[in-house]
């Protein structure tokens, strides 16, 4: 399932806003490879919520925006 979301995501990349493709390869990478990234989940009391995901992990050249 994952590997199919991937390569859905993936077709669309290239129509999207840089920082959305950014914010899509960050999850697509947390999906494939959950050990090599950081994850942190804040809710706020009113219910808004943050992801944060990090990673030690150099992206590659054509990935950088």
């Amino acid at each position: 399932m994952a590997d199919g979301a991937t390569r859905t995501l993936a077709a669309c990349l290239s129509q999207l806003p840089p920082i959305v493709r950014l914010r899509l390869l960050a999850f697509m990478h947390l999906v494939e490879d959950p050990a090599a990234m950081k994850a942190a989940l804040e809710i706020t009391p009113s219910g808004s919520m943050r992801l944060t995901l990090d990673t030690a992990v150099t992206p590659c050249p054509a990935n950088c925006h």
